[in-house]
């Protein structure tokens, strides 16, 4: 029984870290997730270009 309650408990852990992650493409800078935006394109689709540090913010 006790050992139910660890694995329950690790994986509610691991959910939480991995929901925290930005998608493949992105880094986390300031608690967003910033890609540098193409030089003749647009930014991914779920993701806004910000003018004041130019790239794209995921929304």
């Amino acid at each position: 029984m006790n050992f139910c309650w660890f694995v329950l408990i690790f994986t509610a852990l691991m959910a939480c870290v991995m929901a925290n992650s930005c998608p493949t493409g992105f880094s986390e800078e300031q608690n967003r997730c910033i890609k540098d935006r193409p030089v003749h394109g647009t930014c991914p689709p779920g993701s806004n270009y910000q003018l004041n540090i130019n790239k794209c913010v995921l929304a």
